[in-house]
């Protein structure tokens, strides 16, 4: 907390200088590095922050707001959500699963009763407001995630365009903003047009024959009027959610030096805050009332901790066990220091409330991966471990030798019996034949009953056995 401190007292409201990442970091702690980031308060800081934070919050919410009045939403959401919502797919962190569950239940529920009053709507019978009216509400009380509205304004950015329409602004205020929703009609491709395609072209074939442009994307006249409002509030959102992370890309630098020297480099560092960074400024609620630098702090420090477990092992261990195998060898330690002896696996688990098999599987998985080539070339290690192995690419010379011997003292053996018995001891054993054969398909080949056949066996196993047992009991 101390050294974030120090960076808020440093931090500065001005653009980011366009210089070298590394020099600038090295140099935080002179006066010329605070002359290039600039002095400025705490309070302003994070008053930016706040600012910024806020208006991420207002336009993300008149975006949801905006695609709640279209019912594609809802059908989107279906199709996302429905099917998959008790497996790994996250939405917001924050959100419980048994209400989000039970959100998608009402979101259903809505949508299929606003699909039956447009259905009667055509017939003249009763409208179906008051449905979408509670279609909206729910769809406004889902947690998007930033990939979902991004889906979702791409499909009905490629709606209207296949449509066919064209962008006229509906009132004065928008006309000074006509560049930006004629620059999103052309930018459609650049992000998601084949996944906003597959969906358009799931809604079309579909077997629900009520699902039409006119439900699902509403009329051309109403599409018009939310079609700028969604787009408007898409641009100044992310815009926003640019500058939050602009404004506090310096943090990413200081707090990524403070892991310099490690295996990764300091431009991955970077990145990895980066990262950190952005999950950071889609999670911040500045109603709580919190810093959003001590915010980002934590979620930067996570992210560029956890590229360091992924990375400095060379089979990666999940994160959740690296926690276990430091809480682990940290409690061998203490015991150690403690008993002042050899520390047990029992004592072990009584101290970190594991059982004893799990600290067994955390103590194996703890284990570093030994190459199986030579280390170096000195006589003490010119044995690799490959060196040692069995390999089993070649039969065994013993084995090979032991097949051939038996081979040729069965060849001797079935000499001393006569042809018929050795074709019934060759048959029921498999000797010199593709597969064994029971006693009956041996008495029907040699036309014999079942029984004369096994006394025939009989008497040839037991000629066997007086001339050649000793040297076949040997192979067992």
């Amino acid at each position: 907390m101390k050294n974030l401190d120090e960076y808020q007292l440093n931090q500065g409201l001005g653009a980011i200088v366009n210089i070298d990442a590394e020099t600038l970091v090295d140099s935080v702690d002179t006066q010329v590095a605070k002359e290039a980031m600039g002095q400025g308060k705490n309070e302003n800081v994070e008053n930016v922050n706040f600012q910024s934070a806020q208006k991420i919050r207002d336009e993300k919410i008149k975006l949801i707001e905006a695609l709640s009045q279209f019912p594609v939403t809802a059908l989107w959401l279906m199709n996302e959500y429905g099917q998959n919502r008790y497996k790994a797919k996250k939405t917001d962190p924050t959100a419980d699963s048994a209400e989000l569950s039970n959100n998608i239940e009402n979101i259903k529920k809505y949508f299929a009763l606003t699909c039956s009053s447009f259905a009667a709507k055509e017939d003249g019978v009763v409208s179906c407001q008051d449905e979408k009216n509670l279609l909206r509400i729910e769809l406004t009380k889902f947690p998007y995630t930033f990939e979902d509205l991004l889906k979702l304004v791409d499909i009905i950015v490629f709606a209207y365009k296949y449509r066919g329409l064209f962008y006229q602004p509906v009132s004065s205020n928008i006309k000074n903003h006509v560049g930006i929703i004629i620059n999103r009609l052309e930018g459609v491709g650049r992000r998601a047009k084949l996944d906003a395609a597959k969906f358009y072209d799931f809604i079309k074939t579909s077997p629900a024959n009520h699902w039409d442009e006119q439900f699902l994307f509403l009329t051309i006249g109403e599409m018009q009027v939310y079609f700028s409002d969604i787009v408007l509030a898409e641009h100044f959102w992310l815009h926003s959610r640019q500058q939050l992370t602009t404004a506090n890309s310096r943090l990413v630098l200081f707090i990524a030096n403070q892991y310099k020297g490690s295996f990764l480099g300091f431009d991955d560092l970077v990145q990895e805050g980066q990262i950190g960074l952005l999950k950071a400024v889609d999670r911040f609620d500045y109603r709580l009332g919190f810093q959003f630098s001590t915010y980002a702090g934590y979620w930067i420090r996570q992210s560029i901790s956890r590229a360091l477990s992924r990375c400095e092992r060379a089979v990666r261990v999940p994160c959740g066990q690296v926690a276990n195998i430091n809480k682990v060898f940290r409690a061998k330690e203490e015991l150690s220091l403690k008993i002042g002896g050899e520390v047990t696996v029992k004592d072990i688990a009584e101290h970190t409330k594991f059982s004893e098999e799990e600290i067994n599987v955390i103590l194996s998985i703890s284990q570093p991966p030994v190459s199986l080539d030579g280390f170096d070339d000195d006589e003490e290690n010119s044995f690799a471990p490959i060196d040692f192995l069995e390999q089993q690419a070649f039969p065994h010379p013993l084995k090979k030798i032991a097949e051939s011997e038996l081979e040729s003292i069965l060849t001797k053996a079935l000499k001393i019996l006569s042809t018929r018995e050795a074709k019934i001891i060759s048959c029921h054993f498999g000797i010199d034949c593709d597969s064994e054969m029971t006693l009956q398909d041996i008495g029907s080949e040699l036309n014999l009953t079942r029984e004369r056949v096994r006394q025939i066996q009989v008497k040839a196993l037991n000629m066997l056995k007086l001339s050649y047992g000793q040297q076949l009991i040997s192979f067992l």
